[in-house]
């Protein structure tokens, strides 16, 4: 036996490590909540509410637990030099299409009938179908007839994004937050029609903290003030979308390898990008009010789509820049991504705060608001175009043109 079949395998290693971390911190999150329920209930301090948003968030983490354990069995077959099936998987795009279609009208019924949404169980378990149905179609379609994965580096990316990757973007975009408003409130201070808003602050605090409506609206006045629009903006559309795209292929980072094709760079992104939306819309509709849900789910799966989109360009672009040196197609590449992610930032933020940007008349916003959900469905059906193109452009750089008959 030569020395290379017995040696350890570190990815393998890094996987399970990664794998046993997410479980436990998923179920001690779930046991957290519990306890909270449980504390809550005996000295009665939650509503009814705030009750069943505690079960939402215990729901979810147990949907994060199950995603651990295939990674986790996955790596110790791996490590335990049991057998793994290395044949690729076949492409299930026409599976994925069934499901996609069959979401409509649990969607609609969902529509129909607000009130399934009222029990914790099903408003995570239904969510979680509806999102994640749209990102396995978007996967295939970016994949189709393309190499995929094994099953073992599918679910090793997965649980790289979910339980490393996401941590450290949100950490950064938690650090990058608090120096803005550090700076922020520096500037703040230092503005006259500000000071009189601090002292109010400062004397509702000590007087009545309960009772902080009379300071927000005061404070909604600053709203009107171009710079701090500009400084909301320039978070939303230029500091998120900077930070993700750089950190979202971070398992690409670590674990690609020289041999790898542009084209499993490409798909290793897909799956990267899908983790991502994944938990952060799963999250996102799960937490709303039943009467929000459908709207919210129909944005998210234009953020799914965006999210798979950036990360499989920037994952073909690394191992193009890796393999090739092909360092000036992924920095255009990021740009790209950076830009298309602002842009899509932007125009949803103006869909959403609709009819209350009536007070920004005189910086025309409301002339954005009025055509962000025409330009977001532009750009869907732009970002389904590329994810198209570039499928067929990998497919044929991977498959030789065939040979002329000798005559």
């Amino acid at each position: 036996m030569s020395d290379q079949s017995v040696r350890t395998h570190l990815p393998s290693v890094a996987q399970l490590i990664i794998s046993i971390i997410g479980l436990a911190t998923s179920l001690f999150s779930v046991l957290a909540f519990l306890l909270i329920m449980e504390l809550a209930g005996g000295m009665q301090s939650l509503d009814a509410q705030s009750d069943e948003s505690v079960y939402v968030l215990v729901w979810l983490g147990i949907f994060l637990a199950l995603l651990a354990i295939p990674s986790l069995v996955l790596s110790i077959r791996r490590l335990a030099r049991l057998p793994i099936s290395t044949v690729q998987p076949r492409s299930t795009l026409i599976a994925a299409s069934i499901a996609f279609l069959v979401i409509i009208p649990l969607g609609y019924l969902v529509f129909v009938y607000p009130n399934l949404l009222a029990n914790s169980f099903l408003k995570v378990l239904i969510s979680s179908i509806a999102v994640a149905v749209p990102l396995w179609w978007f996967i295939e379609l970016g994949q189709h007839k393309l190499p995929k994965s094994s099953h073992q580096r599918f679910w090793g990316l997965i649980n790289f994004q979910l339980f490393a990757g996401m941590p450290i973007v949100f950490f950064v975009e938690i650090i990058l937050f608090l120096l803005a408003m550090i700076i922020g409130g520096v500037w703040l201070a230092n503005k006259n029609e500000f000071a009189p808003i601090l002292m109010t602050l400062q004397t509702q605090l000590m007087v009545d903290p309960n009772n902080m409506n009379a300071v927000m609206e005061q404070f909604g006045s600053l709203l009107q003030d171009p710079a701090v629009l500009a400084a909301i903006f320039f978070a939303l559309s230029i500091v998120t979308p900077l930070v993700e795209e750089l950190l979202k292929p971070l398992a690409l980072w670590f674990f690609i390898k020289r041999e790898w094709t542009e084209a499993e760079g490409f798909s290793a992104g897909l799956v990267c990008g899908a983790a991502f939306a994944l938990v952060e819309s799963v999250t996102a509709v799960a937490s709303l009010p039943q009467e929000n849900w459908t709207a919210l789910l129909i944005a998210r799966i234009g953020t799914g789509l965006l999210h798979i989109l950036t990360t499989g360009l920037t994952g073909w672009a690394l191992v193009s820049a890796w393999k090739n040196g092909n360092y000036k197609r992924l920095g255009v590449t990021y740009l790209i991504s950076m830009l298309l992610h602002g842009v899509w930032n932007f125009f949803a933020l103006m869909s959403g705060l609709g009819t209350n940007l009536d007070f920004f008349a005189n910086l025309e916003l409301t002339a954005f608001s009025s055509i962000a959900p025409w330009v977001l469905g532009g750009l869907f059906v732009a970002m389904l175009a590329v994810l198209t193109l570039m499928n067929q452009k990998i497919r044929s750089t991977q498959c030789p043109p065939p040979v002329p008959p000798i005559s």
